[in-house]
C-alpha cells in the first residue's frame, strides 16, 4: 500500500443514533429507560473494498447516583483499514439536571485517548518521518439538553454538544493536525399511540468541512406486557444525507435488547462498494433498582 500521510483527523460515527447517546451528548446518559445500563456496539464498514473499517464501543450508564447526577463510562476502539490506524479512548461523562429550570440539563466529559499506527503495513514512495507511532492526548466535551412533554403522550428532546474544546494535536508526524471543534445537534420527538411508540429523530454534526445529517424513525411495538415478561419489537429506518439508507430491527425481552442495522451505500462511492455499506449491531442489558419496601416495625407489647 502506497500512502502519502496528509490526512485530517475525523471522528467515528454510528448509524443507530438512539442507542449511541454518550458519544453524541454527555447529557444523554440520563436518557436511558432504566437505572443502569450496559451497552456493546460494533460496526464494520466497506468490507467489499479492502480491509474493513471496524469500530467497537462499550458503555456503562449510572442514572442519578445518590441525587448527585448521572455518570457514564465509554470505551471506544476504531481500526481504520489496512494501515492499522487505531484510535482508542476511555471517556467519563457526568450530567445533572438544573434545579430551577425543569427539563434542562448540562453535561461534561473527559476522555483519555491514544492514536497509533502500524508502520509495518505501509510502503512509501518517499521517506516519511514519524516522530512516534503512538500519540496520547486528553479531550474535553460539553453538552446541554432540554426535555419537555405534552399530556404524557408526546415528548421532545433538544440537545447540543461541543466536542474537542481543547483542540488536541493528534499528529503522528511533524505536521500540526488538531482536532477542530465538533458540534452535535439532536432532536428527538416521541409520540405514543396505543401499543406503539413512534420516535422520529434529526441529527446534524459538523466539524471543519465535514458534515453528517441523519433523519429517521424508530418504532417500539409492545408485543407482550405482563407482570413477568415484557417484549418489544423495534423497526428502524433512517437516511444519512448523500451517503446511505439505514434499515434495521431490534428485539427487547425483559432486560435484554438486541438491535441490528445495515447501511445501504447510495453515495458516489456506491459503485466501488457494490452498494454495500456497514453492518452494525448493539447489545444492551438494562438493570433496575429494586423498589424499596416500607418496613413495619412492631412495637413490643407489655403486660
Amino acid at each position: 500500500m502506497f500512502l502519502s500521510i496528509i490526512c485530517r483527523a475525523q471522528d467515528t460515527h454510528f448509524s443507530q443514533i438512539s442507542d449511541n447517546e454518550l458519544i453524541i451528548n454527555p447529557c444523554f446518559v440520563q436518557k436511558i429507560v432504566s437505572d443502569y445500563a450496559f451497552k456493546v456496539q460494533s460496526r464494520s464498514q466497506w468490507q467489499s473494498v479492502a480491509e474493513p473499517f471496524k469500530t467497537f464501543s462499550a458503555s456503562a450508564y449510572f442514572k442519578e447516583i445518590r441525587n448527585i447526577g448521572s455518570l457514564g463510562i465509554n470505551f471506544l476502539s476504531d481500526n481504520s483499514g489496512n494501515a492499522s490506524l487505531n484510535n482508542n479512548s476511555l471517556k467519563f461523562f457526568f450530567a445533572k439536571d438544573i434545579m430551577f429550570v425543569e427539563g434542562l440539563s448540562f453535561g461534561t466529559g473527559i476522555s483519555f485517548n491514544q492514536r497509533s499506527i502500524n508502520l509495518s503495513e505501509l510502503n512509501f514512495e518517499q521517506y516519511e518521518y514519524f516522530s512516534s507511532s503512538k500519540k496520547n492526548y486528553l479531550d474535553f466535551t460539553l453538552g446541554t439538553n432540554y426535555y419537555f412533554d405534552f399530556n404524557n403522550n408526546q415528548s421532545h428532546n433538544l440537545g447540543l454538544s461541543l466536542n474537542h474544546l481543547n483542540k488536541p494535536n493528534v499528529s503522528l508526524i511533524s505536521l500540526d493536525d488538531k482536532l477542530q471543534l465538533k458540534y452535535n445537534f439532536t432532536y428527538f420527538y416521541n409520540f405514543k399511540l396505543n401499543e406503539i411508540n413512534y420516535e422520529t429523530f434529526f441529527f446534524h454534526s459538523f466539524q471543519n468541512s465535514q458534515n453528517e445529517t441523519l433523519l429517521g424513525l424508530n418504532l417500539k411495538y409492545v408485543y407482550r406486557n405482563t407482570i413477568k415478561n415484557k417484549t418489544l419489537i423495534k423497526p428502524l429506518l433512517c437516511y444519512r444525507f448523500s451517503d446511505a439508507i439505514v434499515v434495521g430491527a431490534g428485539f427487547r425481552h425483559n432486560n435484554y435488547q438486541f438491535i441490528f442495522s445495515y447501511d445501504i451505500n447510495v453515495s458516489e462511492f456506491s459503485k466501488a462498494t457494490n452498494y454495500n455499506g456497514a453492518i452494525e449491531f448493539t447489545l444492551i442489558y438494562y438493570l433496575f433498582k429494586k423498589p424499596q419496601q416500607n418496613k413495619t416495625v412492631k412495637c413490643p407489647s407489655y403486660i
